[in-house]
């Protein structure tokens, strides 16, 4: 198994992990702003959790003020944007790659988790329960330290299936959607992020997403905008922008091939929809 320990020279991944696991317990504010010139998209299954300081950040749809004790939870293709980190902020980290998460069969563990995560991926740990899983972090640490590679794996893949039976409980209690709504609404709204996070690049029409979940148009957008405060709109929206964002900055790809991916007929297209929503052109946000 491969394994890397982060230190204070080099970079937080931008995509993937270039190893099966990295851990590190004392990431710091100047690690963090890596994340602060663009929205990162990640593609492994990241673990942190504040020892001190707080951090801004938008991670997928909504902007968090995250605090000492704060269990934060990154699922494979989750967006991630730091906004303002303390000057004492330190970040405990645990990722895994998408290669490792694959050959542990992750998802299949995880089925249950990854839209109330999505939902929600900020656990306001009590103190006794953070340092639980400060606890088991440092487990992973020095798991990673193992010389015996098969051990090291072993112990590894064990302590991640403890995190997610643990988180089992603890995202079904912490994750319930703020304000009156009611289970069928949630559920709803569950239904739908799943279907744009796996459409939103494809089908920028939300008559497609209430089509899917055989609701009239006007009851889709009351609910979603009831229980999210945004427009089913705005959330595709969001999605899109953050993708292109992410492909701007941390790619070379040409504005034609990203805006190819994102599902636009014309590269015209896609740089009129960016520049109303960003007020720069694709090109100009590049260049920024």
């Amino acid at each position: 198994m491969s394994v890397f320990i982060i230190d204070e020279n080099q970079k937080l991944p931008m995509f993937d992990l270039p190893v099966d696991f990295m851990v590190y317990d004392k990431i710091t504010g100047q690690l963090l702003s890596f994340y602060a010139s663009f929205p990162c998209k990640i593609d492994a299954f990241i673990l942190a959790y504040v020892v001190k300081g707080n951090v801004k950040a938008t991670i997928n749809l909504w902007e968090y003020d995250i605090v000492p004790d704060d269990f934060i939870l990154l699922t494979p293709g989750s967006f991630i944007q730091i906004h303002s980190v303390s000057e004492d902020a330190q970040i405990g980290f645990a990722g895994f790659s998408s290669k490792f998460l694959k050959d542990v069969n992750f998802w299949k563990s995880m089925s249950t988790l990854l839209m109330p995560i999505f939902k929600n991926p900020i656990l306001k740990l009590k103190p006794s329960m953070a340092t639980i899983y400060r606890d088991a972090l440092s487990l992973l640490t020095r798991a990673s330290e193992i010389d015996e590679v098969t051990l090291s794996r072993r112990v590894v893949t064990d302590v991640l299936n403890l995190f997610i039976d643990s988180l089992t409980d603890l995202v079904k209690s912490g994750v319930e959607i703020q304000g009156k709504t009611s289970s069928r609404d949630r559920d709803i709204l569950s239904e739908f992020l799943q279907l744009a996070f796996e459409n939103y690049r494809d089908e920028h029409k939300i008559s497609f997403y209430a089509r899917e979940i055989n609701l009239t148009l006007s009851h889709f957008c009351s609910v979603i905008s009831k229980s999210t405060g945004m427009t089913p709109q705005e959330i595709i929206m969001h999605l899109i922008i953050m993708d292109a964002k992410t492909q701007l900055k941390g790619t070379d790809a040409t504005v034609s091939h990203i805006s190819s991916i994102l599902g636009f007929s014309t590269p015209t297209t896609f740089n009129r929809y960016f520049k109303t929503y960003t007020g720069y052109t694709p090109q100009e946000y590049r260049n920024s």
